[in-house]
């Protein structure tokens, strides 16, 4: 420095600076063309040499440029060679210190130049690196430069100068260490693809053999990691020969078979290095193969020491690294399908393949497993695991996986389930079909699984192995299922008779294992393998398991056996069927003995359950198995008898009736029955004697119990089981023994049961005549004294009432008994002569006359739905055979016969029947017969009251109190005496006239079950209201609690039955007794949903009603709904409903008219609430919703929490039944209300779902998303309503609301139905059309709809707020239909194009604020509901998506605006759904252009006038979006678009904007080509010529068009622009002259990044030297001696050339590789640095100039970065997410340069780090820092997530 201070003291010097400065000037005006170029470097050659005695180089920075633009590889030769002798006259006269110093100036077009050189050119170019040698140790920091530089000579080996360029690089070794040098060539193999191809054959001919660890450390240092790392990333090239050069290296100078091998390399190296190298074999390549299996087997040629060689050196490593990558954790399939691609590769070389699978293969199916179950995309994995497995010997499968069992349960770790559980997914992912597997293999493995099992229930306590067992049992189920029939029936030959046919497969499995033992141990000798294999057989007696264990090679004792190559044939046939039988009977009697019938505390009833269903599954499909071998073999039944006795049996009988968990039971008992009757396996004497019949029975029948509803039926089932088996009738002998117990709260209890036995038993076949004398037991108690008795007998017969039919057939069989004989008979009393019938013989007289008193006791109980049952059902025909005297009253012709008229002939046959007096004893009994018999046909015929009106109420209000006292003291006998009085009382309590006392109340049974039908004139006249109120307060009250007391329930059903039957008296009390009475039905449905749900979902609870107390709720509802709906004044029931539903037709095919005025709906004003109106809009909407809940009760009833079960499970059964009888019932009782008042139903179930979606309107739900539709579903499923009635109801109930309509329904006194609107009913019809499967009913009702719209459209100023509701709901029609063929016909197609598009133009309107240019939506709000209107209005405000409440506390009008919230919603539904779907809707291109036109005048543009600093909002953008996907629309909105990004305020937009703005750009760049050159022509470094515009702005304005080009080339596809380029490069050298102070230095940069990825790397290689002059000056500038603070616009340059230079880093591209030296240390100095060299790169001599010292890098702060553990790199850090490579600048500006001193201090340790872990960059997160560096958002980006590297400072990373 000194000297040059002289120097600038000399006149001589001055104009020697001069003269440079002005050649160097004259460069941009002089030099066109490459002449030229000779010229000035002529020129400025003879400029140095003019003053020699001066060494220095003045302006040696545009120099170096100059020069380095000088070698561009476009120029001629001549250029290069004069360009060359000014580098050589430059470096002889600054000397080697200086050009140290200077050597980043020069070596910018010398390094790269090298590979362009041409041939004359190279000698001189080389002479003149040769020069650089003395520089020695000065090298280091460029030496990964230089030799880069110089391998470019060493690209073809025959090459003129490749001896040369080989000796330079020798040369330049022997400078520094070998190992330094040899590092640099790893890092060069690492980061350059391009270069590996010369550094690979320089290495194969200087890369020392390495045989040792003292080797390691004198050639290639402390860390051989770098190394292995370099190898890893060369095996992974894309070329083959590259990948061949680097398998031949590794051949020939890294050997597995080294000294000391394990000290040398770390096995997670060698591991990686095996990871790269196995991956070579995808390349199908054998050439690579070759070399690769070379060097995994060594040297040797001999196949025993290549095999030696593989499993001490290479297996390990091969295994861990195919381990890895079966593991590794990635959502990409390709990646999964990568291991197992190389090892079906690897396959092919079974030295290295078959040892590999053996040592991984369990590895590969749990990895498989884990993917399978987690993955997305676990099925085409599974499809190549497949191929991989086909290539693999069945028997290693197995043998692994059996091995893997039995290690799992010697482990004592009875949770562990993990080996069973994989190998369940083999046998169920895999195909499983080969004779090896399912001949050999399943049985071997099931038959092991259950001994095991039997071993473990030996133990004390096996209650840890609980989880394995269960396992196991299921496991062994799906293998039984899966073992082939012809396996059990295998016939074994004799030893002289056995044929290579039946030995193949066994044969094969011991070819297999001999290959397998023969890999695997060394004591295999060759006389070993040619012994003859000599079969084992299976015998009977012998150890199954030791068999096994021999076979599958299992256990320590196997090689000393000697039994290595012996063929083992299996066990099969019946050997095969007596183990397993042995094995699981075994275990189900120590399991019975030790843990069921003996309680174990460590084992819980579930798990016993579950083990008990899953054993007894297996003993039953074993014992089938058996069984199909009845006739294939002589000693079955010796073989039989043997197997099925013994202690097993007797403990599975006492499971039978030992045990109270049920579903143990249930497994048990049903195992024995199977094999008993249906298998004939055990003799049925086990079973069948009383006594043992008695305690199964007593058992089952604990369980009919009313709290054990679920386990009712299949208890049934086991008793009619028990039933067939039983030869004596035991059954029906024990429960009638039941039914006459003395205990009288046992008998009662048994009478419920018996109830329950005889409802469930109604659908087993023949069961007319099956269990009639318990049958007859429970008639008896008709009649029985005893009133708990009767009640007992009452309520059976009512619970049963389909079963009418089943209760007679014995009676008929009594009644047509054929020793029962009549002869005509004639007798004359007085004058009169009496025709008669004569009994012939005596018969069994108190027999008949006890049924006659039973049936009328049966008509008594059963009343109305007796007498129903038997007139609707007709006598079986072999019965009415027996009816003699019917069938010659038919003239002997079989004709049906119902029941009603059997019962009525007879009853009068037997009234006239007489003795005759030779018969006189049976003259008592005839008479009992005949008053019974009459009392019975009195029943039949009718049911007369006559009874005083003054004491029926005397004694109806003493009944009340009465029963009301009964209800709550749990009185049910007395109560149940007292409804039958009441029921008496009821007809006549009302009649206060005369004309009531003289007609007598006569209803038919006909009236009862239609109450349609026409009533008595009279008795409508008579029928008033109860005489005082306080009757039917107490009526009420006691009708309630009678429904609602638990302790009630055992009489609902009488009670309902009293309530429809009284309801004709009931009608003039509608609001006193009706009212309370549905109010009160409505609540018991609700209350037995919720225990419904906590019963069978949360297994909590026990149900208070069963389902016939809710079918009979039902009924009762039903009954009372309809009886309200259809009694007169109302409606004339049948026929209004038929006239209505026409009406509505009518009015919907006349095209509504909508607008004309409705009187059928005036309102009658009255004082009280009409019946039906109550109804319809009170109690259809609550009731609704507990239909609903009902029906969706039972759709997830299934509890979670129950484990899988085999066999028969009585809670499915159950729930089942109960679902299937309550959603028919429920389906029935919709019916009836959909065909008596469809209207009101829909419009329930309309508002209903609108409940159910309360934010349907809101913009959330814009697109339906999330939509509860359980309403619809039901709705869907009511038989008879059809979907067009549906749609076409509701278009007439939203025209009755529409606002302005006149007597519109809304309107209607105490309606519910306010909140039913149009605008919602619209929106349910939407979502109604979408759920629809079928166009077919859309077509139906398309017309109408379409006529529907068009009223709405002919009166648009009128309801203008309806048109987005309808622009949905036509939109949804239209797309539902437009792929039809309705829409082909173009008439049909046409009018919904005009409608959809008038609708789309009034909401483009609606948006735009035009319609009538006024705020149309009403602000004011009427309080207290002064006018209807007004508050119809609000309403429709409120589902217009407002989630704020316009009435304030103090009655003021909040005065947010409605309307802004609807204009959203239509500007959400037109961007996400209109335009989107318009070209398949409209078709032609012209109404489309005409819509687009209408949204960007009323829409587009006047937001985009009217943006503030935010941006414009995502809708409109999304608008935009879409409107650009269609080409013939770009016109529409180019302009306005362009005018936008043209405007300064562009760049201020969200990321999501940014994302939607690359669309719309890129759709403008590819539309008009012309564009992005009017873009350059924007950008201009001369002043601006407008006055007034100050050089702030214009400077501003240089950096905003930048950016914009910086964002178009970002909007782009990779080299888009490269036509471009030259432009753009030129104005990038125009900007870079500007002073540092202006804006757009900053933007330079940012465009460079977006160059460098998108414009492909060599087309850039000319641009450098200016980038880097740049550069350097830049760094320069910030590295004066004293460091002043620069200003604020100069330093957030710097930032931009940083976050450049960081992108760099990361890019890592090839031409920036032999310049990266200048700025970071990029060879291993990194890490020694900073004990040995002083800091020479920019970024370091930077940091140290910002600490005010230099200082090295050991005292970085590095407190957050982890140390690798175990690497010699002692402070190589490692990152969480070194997977990728990522820039460590995020900030967009600084205020000072010292901010980014911990980025210039740490990038060179973190870009090693980066080289080192191998790391690839994170194109994604670069691509999201662009774009957050080129918008302007406030500070919304202090919150983006950019998941950035953490490192401790917080001033520099997010």
């Amino acid at each position: 420095m000194q000297e040059l201070e002289k120097y600038r003291k000399d006149s001589r010097y001055k104009k020697y600076v001069q003269q440079v400065e002005r050649i160097l000037q004259s460069f941009d005006r002089e030099v066109n063309e490459w002449a030229d170029f000779i010229a000035f470097l002529g020129k400025l050659l003879k400029a140095f040499q003019a003053y020699p005695q001066f060494p220095v180089i003045p302006k040696k920075l545009i120099v170096g440029k100059r020069l380095a633009q000088s070698l561009n590889p476009a120029l001629p030769p001549g250029v290069h060679q004069k360009a060359l002798e000014v580098y050589g006259y430059i470096f002889d006269s600054i000397g080697i210190e200086q050009l140290a110093d200077d050597l980043p100036i020069y070596c910018q077009g010398l390094f790269p130049f090298l590979q362009y050189a041409a041939m004359n050119v190279k000698p001189q170019l080389l002479a003149l690196y040769e020069k650089f040698f003395p520089l020695r140790d000065r090298l280091r920091p460029v030496m990964k430069a230089f030799i880069s530089a110089l391998l470019p000579g060493l690209e073809e080996e025959g090459g003129e100068f490749f001896d040369k360029v080989l000796s330079l690089l020798d040369y330049l070794s022997g400078i520094v260490e070998q190992s330094y040098f040899l590092q640099s060539m790893w890092l060069i193999l690492i980061t350059s693809p391009a270069l590996r191809t010369p550094a690979l054959n320089y290495l194969s001919r200087r890369m020392p053999k390495i045989t040792s660890k003292e080797d390691v450390a004198v050639m290639l240092g402390d860390d051989i990691g770098i190394m292995v790392r370099a190898f890893s990333a060369t095996l992974e090239d894309d070329h083959v020969l590259v990948q061949r050069a680097i398998l031949d290296l590794l051949v020939i100078s890294f050997p597995l078979k080294v000294k000391d091998f394990g000290e040398i390399i770390q096995q997670d190296d060698l591991t990686l290095l095996m990871k790269s190298a196995s991956a070579v074999v995808l390349r199908k390549d054998m050439s690579l193969n070759r070399r690769l299996y070379a060097w995994l087997l060594g040297p040797d040629e001999h196949l025993e020491q290549q095999i030696e060689h593989f499993h001490e050196y290479g297996k390990s490593a091969i295994v861990s690294a195919l381990r890895s990558l079966f593991f590794l954790d990635t959502n990409d399939l390709a990646t999964a399908q990568r291991p197992y691609k190389i090892l079906i590769s690897l396959m092919d070389k079974w030295e290295i393949g078959q040892p590999i699978v053996q040592e991984i293969l369990i590895d590969v199916l749990w990895s498989l497993k884990n993917h399978v179950d987690k993955s997305e995309f676990g099925v085409e994995l599974l499809q190549t695991a497949n191929m991989f497995l086909e290539m693999i010997e069945p028997y290693l499968i197995w043998m692994k996986l059996y091995g893997l069992v039995q290690d799992r349960f010697s482990a004592q770790d009875g949770l562990d389930t993990s080996a069973l559980d994989l190998v369940d997914f083999v046998l169920n992912s895999f195909r499983m079909h080969e004779d090896e597997i399912e001949q050999i293999h399943m049985p071997l493995f099931m038959i092991a699984l259950l001994c095991k099992l039997q071993m473990f229930a030996i133990e004390t306590d096996f209650s840890n192995r609980i989880s394995q067992i269960e396992s196991a049992l299921l496991l062994s189920l799906d293998l039984l299922q899966k073992i082939p029939s012809n396996v059990f029936s295998y016939f074994e030959p004799s030893i002289r008779e056995e044929s290579q046919e039946n030995t193949q497969v066994s044969s094969k499995a011991s070819s297999t294992k001999s290959q397998l033992t023969h890999v695997e141990t060394d004591s295999v000798n060759e006389g070993t393998m040619q012994m003859s294999q000599s079969g084992v057989e299976f015998y009977t007696g012998m150890d199954a398991l030791k068999y096994i264990n021999d076979c599958y090679l299992y256990g320590s004792e196997r090689l000393s056996e000697n039994i290595v190559n012996k063929q083992f044939n299996g066990i099969r046939g019946r050997h095969l069927i007596e183990e397993l039988l042995n094995a699981v009977q075994g275990f189900l009697h120590n399991v019975i003995t030790k843990a069921i019938l003996v309680k174990n505390e460590n084992i819980t009833s579930d798990q016993l359950v579950v083990i008990m269903d899953r054993s007894c599954g297996l003993l039953k499909a074993i014992s089938m198995r058996l069984h199909s071998l009845e006739n294939t073999f002589e000693d079955y039944e010796e073989s039989v008898s043997k197997l099925f006795t013994g202690e097993w049996v007797f403990s599975l009988l006492k499971c039978c009736h030992m045990v109270n968990n049920f579903e143990i039971i249930n497994s048990a008992l049903s195992t024995i029955l199977h094999i008993i009757i249906d298998l004939r396996l055990i003799s049925p004497s086990l079973i069948d004697s009383k006594q043992q019949i008695r305690v199964i029975v007593d058992t089952l029948w604990s369980f009919l119990a009313p709290n054990k509803a679920a386990l009712h039926l299949r208890a049934v089932q086991l008793i009619w089981c028990l039933k067939d088996l039983s030869q004596a009738n035991y059954v029906e002998a024990v429960i009638s023994e039941y039914l006459i117990q003395k205990d009288p709260s046992a008998r009662l209890s048994n009478f419920e049961r018996f109830g329950t036995f005889w409802r469930l038993s109604e659908d087993f076949n023949d069961t007319d005549l099956q269990f009639s004398q318990p049958m007859f037991l429970m008639l008896d108690n008709l009649r029985d004294e005893n009133p708990t008795n009767r009640r007992a007998g009452e309520t059976w017969l009512r619970c049963n009432k389909k079963s009418y039919t089943r209760i007679l057939e014995p009676i008929i069989k009594i009644l047509c008994d054929s020793s029962i004989t009549r002869r005509k008979a004639e007798i004359i009393i007085g004058v009169e002569t009496f025709q008669l019938l004569n009994y012939e013989r005596p018969f069994n007289q108190a027999q008949v006359d006890y049924v006659f008193e039973s049936l009328s006791a049966i008509c008594r109980v059963g009343g109305d739905s007796f007498l129903k049952a038997i007139r609707r059902n007709n006598i079986k025909p072999d019965l009415a055979k027996s009816c003699n005297w019917l069938l010659e009253e038919e003239n002997e012709v079989v004709k049906a016969i119902t029941y009603s008229e059997f019962f009525v002939k007879t009853s009068l046959l037997y009234m006239e029947s007489e003795v005759p007096n030779t018969l006189s004893s049976m003259n008592v009994l005839n008479e009992y017969i005949h008053m019974h018999a009459m009392d019975f046909l009195n029943h039949l015929i009718s049911k007369p009251k006559y009874v005083d009106n003054d004491l029926v109420h005397l004694v109806h209000d003493g009944l009340l109190r009465k029963i009301l006292f009964c209800i709550y003291s749990k009185k049910l006998d007395l109560q149940s005496k007292l409804i039958h009085l009441l029921c008496v009382t009821i007809p006549n309590v009302g009649a206060v006239n005369e004309s009531s006392k003289k007609n007598s109340v006569y209803t038919d049974a006909s009236s009862h079950d239609n109450l349609s039908s026409n009533e008595e004139p009279d008795a409508k006249k008579n029928m008033r209201s109860f005489r005082t109120a306080g009757s039917s307060r107490s009526l009420i009250k006691v009708l309630r609690d009678a429904l609602s007391i638990h302790s009630n329930r055992p009489l609902m059903q009488q009670w309902m039955h009293f309530i429809v039957t009284s309801l004709p008296y009931f009608r003039y009390s509608f609001n006193s007794i009706l009212v309370p009475l549905i109010q009160c039905i409505c609540e018991q449905l609700s209350r037995w949903k919720t225990e419904m749900y906590n019963h069978y979902n949360k297994r909590s609870g026990d149900l208070t009603m069963s389902e016939w107390d809710i079918i009979t709720l039902l009924n009762g509802f039903e009954k009372v709904v309809m009886f309200c709906l259809k009694d007169g004044g109302l409606a004339n029931a049948r026929d209004s409903s038929s006239t209505s539903s026409k009406a509505y037709e009518s009015s919907i095919g006349l095209g509504f008219g909508l607008f004309s005025s409705d009187t059928s709906h005036t309102e009658q004003t009255s004082s009280e609430q009409k019946p039906r109106d109550y109804i319809l809009y009170f109690v259809f909407p609550d009731i609704v919703p507990i239909i609903l809940d009902i029906w969706s009760l039972f759709t997830n009833a299934y509890s979670p929490y129950r484990p899988s079960k085999v066999g028969t499970d009585p809670f499915s059964i159950t729930l089942s039944n109960t679902r299937d009888r309550t959603q028919r019932r429920i389906m029935k009782l919709l019916d009836k209300l959909h065909k008596n008042a469809h209207a009101e139903l829909i419009e329930a179930f309309a508002e209903l779902w609108y409940i159910e979606n309360p934010n349907i309107n809101s913009s959330q739900e814009m697109l339906n998303k999330g939509v509860e539709n359980t309403a619809i579903d039901v709705m869907k499923a009511i038989p008879g309503l059809s979907h067009q009635k549906v749609i076409t109801t509701l278009l007439i109930s939203a025209r009755g609301r529409a606002q302005g309509t006149q007597n519109s329904r809304v309107k209607k006194s105490g309606s519910k139905a306010n909140k039913m609107s149009d605008i919602v009913i619209l929106r349910f019809l939407e979502v109604y059309c979408d759920t629809l499967e079928l166009s077919q009913p859309l077509i139906e009702v398309w017309p109408q709809c379409l006529a529907y719209v068009k009223d709405y459209i002919a009166q648009a100023s009128s309801y203008k707020y309806l048109f987005p509701v309808l622009l949905r709901f036509i939109h949804k029609l239209s797309d539902k239909l437009c792929s039809t063929i309705y829409f082909e016909d173009k008439k049909v197609r046409r009018d919904m194009q005009d409608v959809y598009q008038r609708i789309v133009d009034y909401c483009i309107l609606i948006s735009g604020r035009s319609f009538d240019q006024g705020i149309w939506l009403r602000r004011s709000v009427v309080i207290d509901g002064e006018d209807e209107s007004v508050e119809v209005t609000n309403e429709r405000e409120s589902e217009l998506g407002s989630s704020s409440n316009l009435i304030s506390d103090d009655k003021k009008v909040i005065s947010k605006s409605k309307e802004g919230i609807l204009i959203d919603q239509v500007n959400h539904y037109l961007a996400t759904v209109v335009v989107p779907n318009i070209k398949r809707l409209l078709i032609d291109q012209d109404r489309i252009v005409s819509l687009f036109t209408n949204m960007m005048y009323y829409i587009i543009v006047p937001v985009l006038k009217n943006r503030s600093g935010t941006g414009i909002s995502n809708v409109i953008l999304n608008m935009i979006c879409e409107m650009s996907k269609l080409p013939f629309a770009y016109r529409v909105w180019r302009k306005e678009i362009w005018d936008v990004f043209i405007d300064n305020r562009f760049f201020n937009m969200t990321p999501g904007a940014a994302k939607k703005w690359r669309i719309i750009m890129q759709t403008i760049m590819t539309s008009e080509k012309e564009r992005f050159p009017e873009l350059l022509g924007r950008l201009s470094t001369s002043p601006a010529n407008a006055l007034f515009v100050s050089k702030d702005q214009e400077s501003l304005n240089r950096a905003l068009n930048l950016r914009r080009i910086s964002f178009v080339i970002y909007c782009g596809k990779e080299n888009q622009y490269l036509p471009y380029l030259p432009s753009i490069q030129e104005k990038l050298v125009e900007l870079f002259k500007l002073s540092l102070s202006e804006l757009v230095h900053a933007e330079i940069y940012l465009t460079l990044r977006i160059l460098m990825c998108r414009i492909s790397n060599h087309h850039l290689s000319n641009f450098w030297p200016v980038i880097l002059t740049e550069l350097v000056r830049l760094f320069g500038m910030f590295l004066q001696k004293e460091p002043i603070e620069q200003p604020s616009e100069v330093v957030n340059v710097f930032l931009a050339t940083c976050k450049f230079l960081d992108l760099l880093f990361i890019l890592q591209t090839n031409d920036f590789q032999v310049y990266e030296w200048m700025f970071i240390s990029d060879t291993i100095n990194i890490i020694n640095h900073a004990l040995e060299w002083s800091p020479y790169a920019l970024m370091d001599k930077l940091a140290d100039h910002l600490s005010g010292h230099q200082d090295d890098l050991s005292k970085l702060h590095l407190d957050n970065i982890e140390v690798r553990a175990g690497s010699p790199l002692l402070r190589t850090p490692t990152f969480s997410n070194g997977e990728f490579k990522r820039p460590m600048l995020t900030l967009k500006s600084i205020t000072s340069v010292r901010q980014l001193e911990f980025f210039v201090r740490n990038v060179s340790l973190y870009n090693y780090q980066y080289i080192y872990t191998l790391a690839k960059p994170d194109y994604q997160y670069i691509e999201s820092l662009l774009e957050n560096d080129m918008i302007e958002y406030g500070s919304i980006y202090n919150n983006v997530e950019l998941g950035s590297i953490d490192v401790g400072s917080g001033e520099i990373f997010t």
